[in-house]
């Protein structure tokens, strides 16, 4: 790659995560892959980049499944994490529109996401730093989406003991680090509701989030909402026991959920120094 290459200057880059699993059958399985490339085209036109093919796309990754088949790890909890990505291969010191373009995929065998194991994890939520604005760009799956978050969420581990970070957008609950944010409690008329940000132009659209959506909205138990919510609704429900509970044998939380991440129960919210 040359050393003038536009996306090291000017991060014409964009990604995506899914995975492949072996079944107890031996068979290779992938989990709405095709979703993956409408995101990722999505991604290629906000960039400038050429979209390509989904279907075709599909095709050459099942092929390159088959040949590293035998990294795919048969344990359970492990998988095949996929990473596909496009990034601009002009070399020119100047921003003009993308001539060249690369796109590829990267495979690498995976575990458990948080060094922890599947655990609750512990978020802090965060004022200072805006993770994405209105009419931006934050419900696309860009490198420079993430880049200005690393070092708080690295201030989250090492000076506040958290995991990840839960970002507010005045004061509004956006996201958790790489993952979208969902909560399953009791809302103030006394219902049970899974409720999660709606998909504002900030919030990622998330394969995980919608099948989670459409799985809830299927078993018609409890109310299934998308709407903001600030962080002071959400610590007076911690407060008042309608989050963090277990009534009878119903539990009463709130997780984050990912391609990588899978479903992460929440432990705990630190805001204005107080954990919750």
């Amino acid at each position: 790659m040359d050393p003038a290459n536009a996306t090291l200057h000017y991060s014409i880059e964009c990604f995506e995560g899914l995975k492949a699993f072996k079944t107890p059958d031996g068979n290779i399985n992938m989990f709405r892959c095709d979703k993956n490339f409408m995101r990722m085209n999505s991604s290629h036109r906000a960039l400038g980049l050429p979209e390509f093919e989904g279907k075709e796309m599909i095709e050459c990754l099942k092929e390159l499944l088959k040949i590293d088949a035998d990294w795919i790890p048969d344990k359970p909890l492990h998988s095949m994490y996929i990473r596909p990505s496009g990034i601009a291969m002009d070399s020119t010191i100047g921003l003009s529109s993308v001539r060249k373009a690369k796109a590829f995929i990267l495979l690498s065998p995976v575990g458990p996401y948080y060094p922890r194991g599947f655990v609750p994890v512990n978020l802090l939520c965060d004022e200072k730093i805006i993770r994405a604005w209105p009419k931006g760009f934050g419900d696309k799956k860009l490198g420079g989406n993430y880049a200005p978050g690393i070092r708080t969420g690295r201030l989250a581990v090492q000076d506040h003991g958290c995991d990840q970070v839960l970002w507010l957008l005045h004061d509004y609950v956006t996201e958790v680090g790489t993952m979208n944010f969902f909560t399953f409690w009791k809302n103030e008329k006394g219902e049970d509701e899974v409720l999660t940000p709606p998909l504002d132009g900030t919030i990622l659209p998330g394969v995980t989030r919608d099948s989670i959506l459409s799985l809830c909205k299927e078993m018609k138990r409890f109310k299934v909402t998308e709407r903001m919510i600030k962080i002071q609704e959400l610590a007076e429900a911690i407060d008042q026991k309608r989050v963090s509970s277990t009534i009878y044998i119903q539990v009463y939380e709130a997780f984050g959920c990912g391609t990588a991440a899978i479903v992460s129960p929440v432990a705990s919210l630190k805001w204005h120094g107080k954990k919750y």
